[in-house]
């Protein structure tokens, strides 16, 4: 069973090794909110809904402005509301669909929900992570300052966080794991799921995190970052250079001129959409490049249709934008000449992956990481999706459409796990950690 709670970017990794799973001849089980059970199946993976629509999440006044806010009480709120969001009824579904299961291999979000269900079912519980979320002392919660801290500072921005989040869900999680007939606890989870010894899954790559891979060893290992293959692609409707946006194909369009910059943003809605917009617009024409704008989920510039305004026209820039849905990333990206987007672990893979440098415009939870670690790594920029403006974006574009940047850019490429690698190790760790308490448990 594999249960996820959130994005596309969530989603789109655990297809990516349930397809493999099945590919080796297990049974395995997709359990994807409402609005992404299409996904999953069109990737050819058995798929049940599980939970409430993350759109309907996303568009909510909670992430939209809770999540955003400045007052760091107000954002642990959001974020405690959210690791509670509909769990009674996710709790109840999941025991359901994993009736039966070998193991529940979950994502970060609602990892609560999964573990309590294993604890039921007397089975592991197999962590699934886009993102370092446990505590380190290479990596740093404070990304978003921009600052590199010393390595106790590290761990103790995580000791902190954990406890916070702990406090502001204790009450709610007693109440739900009493539903399953489960004790309280009396420490945060990330404590709960280490004690088990299960290894927790890294699905990205450690050249990202110096020092992360072997301070956390064999327990949490770094795999590497999973795609999904072409046909899976395909099965998803991820337009390639033969799909069409407006007049003519994508690839007639690469042909027509220079290289673009791939900007996009997934599910990530701005809070100023019409402002960004013109921001790209105004940047594209005082550094005379081309943009490939992949709406998304949030549709950013969607009515942009290859279409200018009469700025634009007067510029020059009639086809010098052009507006798709969902692409093609591994065959379209390497078009391009670099990438900005929010900063989701699957948009950075995919940037970093084609050889590109990356600006990540981050809004919040694990952006800010990637936004840092890109920066660090000299292969990209970062700054908030709040702060862009036309002025911070052309800087930001200036700087890693350097040569120098790019050089290094394509020196991190070669370095990367390949994908089909990285998700054959997962498998293999799944494999072996169902062996290994099957034969505990028949002792």
């Amino acid at each position: 069973m594999i249960a996820v709670n959130g994005s596309r970017g969530d989603a789109q990794p655990a297809v990516a090794l349930a397809a493999e799973l099945v590919g080796r001849g297990h049974m395995a089980t997709l359990a994807l909110p409402p609005d992404l059970v299409d996904f999953g199946s069109g990737a050819g993976v058995p798929t049940e809904s599980y939970g409430s629509s993350t759109r309907a999440l996303l568009d909510s006044e909670m992430v939209r402005e809770d999540m955003r806010s400045k007052n760091p009480r107000t954002r642990l709120r959001a974020v405690s509301a959210m690791s509670v969001r509909d769990g009674r009824a996710m709790q109840q579904r999941l025991l359901e669909l994993a009736d039966g299961a070998d193991a529940i291999i979950a994502s970060s979000a609602g990892q609560e929900r999964a573990h309590n269900v294993s604890a039921v079912l007397g089975i592991p519980h197999i962590p699934l992570h886009y993102c370092p979320i446990r505590r380190n002392s290479s990596v740093s919660l404070l990304a978003h300052l921009g600052i590199d801290a010393p390595a106790f500072v590290n761990d103790l921005s995580w000791r902190v966080a954990e406890r916070a989040l702990w406090l502001a869900t204790r009450s709610a999680e007693t109440t739900l794991r009493a539903d399953l007939g489960l004790s309280p606890l009396n420490h945060p989870y990330s404590e709960l799921i280490g004690r088990t010894g299960v290894p927790e899954i890294q699905a990205y790559d450690p050249a990202l995190f110096d020092g992360l891979a072997t301070q956390w060893g064999r327990r949490r290992p770094l795999v590497g970052f999973f795609t999904l293959a072409a046909a899976q692609r395909a099965g998803v409707g991820d337009a390639g250079l033969d799909g069409a946006s407006g007049a003519g194909t994508l690839a007639d369009w690469l042909d027509a001129g220079d290289a673009p910059v791939y900007v996009g943003f997934g599910s990530m809605l701005p809070a100023d959409p019409d402002g960004l917009a013109d921001a790209f617009r105004t940047a594209a024409r005082r550094l005379g490049i081309r943009l490939l704008v992949s709406g998304g989920w949030s549709g950013f510039m969607s009515t942009e249709s290859g279409a200018a305004t009469s700025e634009s026209e007067a510029s020059g820039l009639t086809d010098a934008i052009r507006v798709v849905g969902h692409v093609d990333h591994d065959t379209v990206l390497p078009r391009c000449r670099a990438a900005v987007h929010h900063g989701g672990a699957g948009s950075v893979a995919a940037g970093l992956r084609a050889g590109l440098p990356t600006l990540i415009t981050w809004v919040g939870a694990d952006q800010p990481i990637w936004g840092r670690a890109v920066s660090k790594a000299a292969v990209g920029a970062t700054l908030p999706m709040a702060r862009v403006t036309a002025e911070s974006l052309i800087g930001a574009l200036d700087t890693i459409l350097d040569t120098e940047v790019r050089g290094r850019s394509a020196e991190l490429r070669s370095r990367l796990i390949a994908p089909d690698e990285a998700v054959h190790t997962a498998a293999d760790i799944v494999e072996d950690t169902v062996r290994v308490t099957t034969v505990r448990g028949a002792g």
